[in-house]
């Protein structure tokens, strides 16, 4: 206990020494940097000490290869959400950075505190391995949504500030003064592109660092209107109806996000929970109730504790595929970082992969790509199958190395628990009871031991007279024992040589492997299909974006059909890879190209926007085309209403269903079970008995 006393705080003070260190290091040097920052555009409310304290922790981090990875990370999803200059991202990715590591090293001193258990602390430092993603999406989806509310506001300046200077450029302009730091460096970048003598090819090299597609879509809205004019409508001007669908659909949206992660808060954490939670369910049970002791240390007990842990990890990714509306863009490693990529240059496994990958022409081969790209997975067909084969070897090899695992525990809990003379219903001894115990673990263990450099095994035994065999134990013991506990120590010394000679790798278990590989196997493609279902509930969202769009859109005058094609491209997460492609084969044929995004894409909804696409391209301009589509929008705002609650709705049962599995488990499994399963274990060796 004191060894494990000294392990824990040695933990807890390595993990606590960085942050000591640079909080120290950063008070002694703040007053040497802070003019550094007087040519930075930060925020009014930040604190300049505060600026000094991440610069510094940011360029220290940075030379620790664990930490820089981390920073890394987070760096590069903040740099797909906002466009920042470089004091800002640092601050900002300290500031994310020293939330997490808060939260995990106050998360494992709990557990130690708690548990008191070195392989719960491994555990716990492994979940927080695993978790650390999903804190690093939190807090990175906080500052996006922070964005998104720093635009919508922006946006409503904006629309006062052209009311009064009708002039695009200047109300953006007068409007980004008094923004927010964040929102205004994409309102003036926004303006600098406008104003620019080549606006064209600078809204193009925008569009591909626009941190989301609202202001992807704002920048190409503010361009027309600078390069055609403003169009008077019946209520108000074409420029202030944008703003105020714009403004609409980013509070919808924000409104969307606020309520799913308000359904689903916790549930990842609810998920891991258990892992860490069955370590101080253990202990509490065995201290009050003794007798599942030797339950949790038997083979059912590690394997309900390895179906636990399971369950858990596998909630915990089904639950992120939940919660994701288009995090498709957040994904932290692209196609070339892949390893994946890298397994399959080598020749003995591209050899492998090639040959179970299904060939060209063929209705599995036909099938997995079309999942591949329903589900928007960046893995080809080959890095799937390096995905899928590298899952069920591992799943193989864990479950053997936990077959010889339990069989050498079974050994060992033979040879150390204490043998008890009479059963006890609550299996508790008394220290007498207990030190007498422990005698005859110790004797039984030499006399086995004994056999066993003498090279005698059970069979040997078992061939042998009763009589030769109770003289050679007594002569062993060198004790004085009448007849009965003479025959009942032969009779338990047989028991635990038959009981440790049946302790082998069984022919059953490898079978046993073989079919946890395979269901394994299917781990990720069934991954794959829940991530296609949750994008198809969320395709009916994304067309109510398309109609808000194409009603922008139709105002202008000369709209065509391909430049709509482009800005829905533009704009879409779920349909974007169909839509680009209709947009490259526009050319080459635009009835061709629509009836093909019809095939590749039949989604009921958008199915009928493309058919008026269609007809725009054929008859009639994209505006007589959509002429009902403002008509229709009081329909479809009360639609949209419907379906959001029930998307919620879904995706909130959905993923509390997934979320309290490993709970459920946890709870019947490792603590109510066992206490039913030893109680009656105990009352038939009673019964027995008598």
């Amino acid at each position: 206990m004191k060894i494990l006393f000294i392990i824990l705080l040695s933990i807890s003070a390595i993990s606590a020494i960085p942050l000591i260190y640079y909080f120290v290091k950063s008070k002694r040097d703040q007053k040497k940097s802070v003019d550094m920052f007087h040519a930075s555009r930060v925020q009014k409310r930040t604190n300049a000490k505060m600026m000094v304290f991440y610069q510094k922790s940011y360029d220290r981090f940075s030379n620790i290869p664990i930490l820089r990875n981390q920073l890394a990370s987070i760096r590069r999803r903040l740099s797909l959400i906002n466009t920042y200059d470089e004091f800002t991202i640092r601050k900002e990715t300290m500031r994310i950075t020293f939330w997490i590591l808060g939260s995990i090293f106050v998360g494992i001193t709990v557990i130690a505190i708690v548990s008191w258990n070195l392989i719960a602390i491994m555990i716990a430092i492994a979940v927080a391995i695993v978790a650390n993603g999903m804190l690093i999406t939190v807090f990175v989806n906080k500052v996006e949504d922070r964005l998104l509310k720093q635009f919508a506001d922006f946006l409503e300046e904006n629309r006062h500030e052209y009311q009064e200077s009708r002039r695009v450029d200047d109300a953006m302009y007068d409007a980004a003064q008094i923004a927010p730091h964040t929102i205004k460096l994409q309102a003036e970048k926004i303006h600098e592109v406008i104003s620019s003598e080549d606006p064209q090819r600078r809204l193009s090299e925008y569009y591909a660092v626009a941190p989301n597609r609202y202001l992807k879509i704002f920048a190409g809205v503010a361009h027309m209107v600078m390069e055609y004019g403003d169009k008077p409508l019946a209520k108000g001007s074409m420029y202030l109806a944008t703003i105020t669908k714009f403004v609409q659909q980013i509070r919808y949206d924000l409104l969307r996000r606020r309520l799913l992660n308000y359904k689903l808060q916790g549930l990842t954490m609810i998920a891991l929970s258990p892992i860490l939670l069955s370590f101080p369910v253990r202990k509490w049970s065995e201290t009050y109730f003794p007798i599942t002791a030797d339950f949790y240390s038997s083979r059912i007990g590690y394997i309900i504790l390895v179906l636990i842990f399971a369950s858990s990890i596998i909630s915990y990714m089904f639950i992120r595929k939940v919660g994701e509306l288009d995090e498709d863009k957040m994904k932290g490693s692209s196609p070339e970082k892949q390893w994946e990529k890298k397994v399959y240059s080598w020749p003995w496994a591209k050899a492998v992969v090639d040959r179970v990958v299904p060939e060209r022409h063929t209705r599995a081969h036909y099938k997995l790509t079309r999942v591949l790209k329903e589900s928007n997975s960046p893995l080809t067909k080959e890095w799937f199958y390096i995905q899928r084969l590298t899952v069920g070897l591992a799943s193989f090899i864990t479950v053997v190395i936990l077959c010889v695992f339990l069989h050498y525990n079974a050994i060992h809990q033979i040879k150390t628990n204490p043998t008890a003379g009479q059963q006890n219903v609550m299996g508790t001894l008394s220290d007498d009871e207990l030190l007498k115990a422990n005698q005859r673990t110790a004797a039984d263990n030499e006399i086995m031991n004994y056999f066993k450099e003498m090279h005698i095994n059970f069979r040997d035994l078992k061939d042998q007279s009763r009589e030769d065999l109770v003289q050679m134990i007594q002569s062993k013991t060198g004790m004085n024992m009448n007849a009965a506990e003479l025959e009942q120590v032969t009779n338990r010394i047989l028991t635990k040589m038959e009981s440790m000679q049946s302790e082998y790798f069984k022919w059953w278990e490898l079978l046993i492997a073989i079919g946890v590989a395979i269901i394994a196997y299917y781990i990720p493609l069934w991954i794959l299909l829940f991530k296609r279902r949750m994008r198809a509930m969320e395709m009916q969202n994304e067309v109510d974006q398309f109609h808000t769009l194409i009603s922008i859109l139709m105002q202008f005058d000369r709209m065509s059909v391909d430049t709509v094609l482009e800005w829905m491209e533009r704009f879409s997460v779920i349909f974007k890879t169909p839509l680009r492609r209709a947009v490259l084969n526009y050319e080459s044929g635009a009835e061709q190209a629509l009836q093909a995004l019809r095939e590749e894409a039949p989604f009921e909804s958008f199915d009928r926007i493309v058919k008026r696409l269609i007809r725009a391209s054929e008859k009639v301009s994209v505006a007589e085309s959509f002429a009902d589509l403002e008509m229709e929008q009081e329909y479809y705002a009360k639609d949209k209403e419907d379906k959001f609650t029930r998307l919620i709705s879904q995706k909130a049962i959905l993923g509390q269903a997934i979320g309290f599995v490993p709970t459920t488990i946890l709870i019947f499994l490792y603590l109510v079970f066992p206490m039913l399963y030893m109680t009656l274990q105990s009352m038939s060796s009673v019964n027995q008995i008598f």
